[in-house]
């Protein structure tokens, strides 16, 4: 996960919203931070992109991504598989 974060330009840059709203003029900013929460075998694509990722960055070996994709799957599988993502949703008003 840490060579997936390390590929976002500005990784931090959700928890400064609120922040950067309030420097730029906005009134009323909010932040909410909603988790999304996976269990379906149809995230494995998004799971094997955090594996490449990593590879990308000489975190993990092709091999070790292999063999944590194919652990994946095989959550999946069994109705064991939990992936969860968190989503930043800033809002103001600006008058």
């Amino acid at each position: 996960m840490h060579a997936r974060a390390d590929a976002i330009r500005h990784l931090r840059v959700a928890r400064a919203y609120r922040n950067l709203l309030s420097d730029n003029g906005f009134r009323e900013a909010e932040l909410k931070v909603h988790t999304m929460v996976f269990t379906e075998a149809s995230t494995l694509p998004l799971l094997a992109g955090h594996a490449a990722a990593a590879c990308n960055t000489a975190a993990i070996s092709d091999e070790k991504a292999e063999a944590w994709i194919g652990e994946q799957a095989r959550r999946a599988a069994e109705g064991r598989l939990m992936l969860a993502v968190p989503m930043f949703l800033a809002a103001a008003t600006r008058w």
